[in-house]
């Protein structure tokens, strides 16, 4: 800070606001004000739609800053709890269509890490076009929507270019920078222009001063909401690990030769026979699967069955 800056912030009048329950600084001389809040709560008033991506690198607080609005937001109930609760935030389609059919007026919506189900159109296009026409017709359920991504540029070009209307970029921990997003009326363009900026601290430091769950031996019991939230994202990754693990499995299967399976199932040949010491194709799916991690198709299983028997009846007899 320079001498000058020094003068200033001394002569300056920084006050304490309370803004729906959360203190916050303000000061004239500084130009210090949740303005972008304020603006917020005007548009919800007036119906008008609260689309707002919060794009950043990795691990520099997205999903932080999108709840930590959505907190602010929504305010306190009588009894100083949070309105905004943890289940509003959502992962995929379905949990998002849910919540626009369930929640009050003016409750808000984060869509965490939307790439996979905001992507761009050859990779979900029909779930695109109806999620379009979704976010198109939810201001009138008044839902202010937050949506935390690496890049603008992974979400539908009708999404980014024309149902967004604020994007926050975070250039570091505790600032931001908020840009309001316009489309032409005449022309295929689209104007950014920024209107503030954001100085935050992380939410809940009063009660825990860790600036991550990960690795805390209470995150599993913890109560704060950051720590909810820690929660949910891992069960919510984990399926997704199994999801990607399964799709590679069946990837894989699909390239392996009859051979390479033959081989696998050789061994336990005297296992894959029914009652009348026939090979069973069901059974050689289901040993491939439990066992090989390897997905085939019934009819893949009847030819590895016949295979079996034609190539190898010396095993069929020994096994007999």
């Amino acid at each position: 800070m320079s001498q000058s800056d020094s003068s200033i912030s001394h002569k300056a009048n920084i006050k304490l606001m309370n803004f729906r329950g959360w203190e916050t600084l303000v000061c004239k001389e500084l130009a210090i004000y949740p303005y972008f809040s304020s603006m917020l709560r005007y548009r919800m008033r007036h119906k008008l739609a609260c689309n707002v991506v919060i794009t950043g690198e990795p691990g520099i607080g997205k999903s932080y800053q999108a709840t930590d609005i959505a907190r602010v937001f929504e305010g306190f109930d009588y009894k100083g709890r949070d309105r905004f609760k943890v289940d509003q935030i959502v992962y995929f389609y379905s949990a998002y269509m849910e919540l626009l059919t369930r929640l009050k007026m003016g409750k808000s919506i984060v869509f965490d890490e939307p790439s996979y189900a905001m992507g761009k159109r050859d990779w979900y296009k029909d779930l695109n076009k109806v999620l379009v026409q979704t976010i198109e017709s939810q201001r009138f359920l008044v839902h202010p929507l937050f949506i935390p991504i690496i890049n603008q540029a992974l979400l539908d070009k009708t999404i980014r270019a024309y149902l967004i209307q604020y994007r926050i970029h975070v250039v570091g921990r505790g600032h931001a920078l908020v840009y309001r997003i316009k489309a032409s009326q005449h022309l295929e363009k689209i104007y950014h222009y920024q209107i503030c900026e954001l100085y935050y601290r992380q939410f809940d430091n009063d009660r825990c001063n860790r600036d991550t769950c990960l690795g805390c031996k209470a995150a599993e019991r913890c109560q704060i909401f950051r720590a909810q939230y820690e929660r949910k994202k891992k069960s919510i990754q984990m399926e997704r690990y199994e999801q990607a693990k399964d799709q590679a499995s069946r990837k894989e299967s699909m390239e392996l030769t009859e051979q390479q399976l033959l081989a696998l199932i050789i061994p336990i040949a005297a296992q894959l026979k029914n009652k009348k010491g026939q090979i069973d194709m069901h059974r050689v799916k289901e040993y491939l699967r439990e066992n090989q991690h390897i997905y085939i198709s019934t009819w893949k299983a009847y030819n590895l069955k016949k295979a079996l028997e034609i190539s190898h009846p010396e095993l069929i007899e020994e096994s007999s």
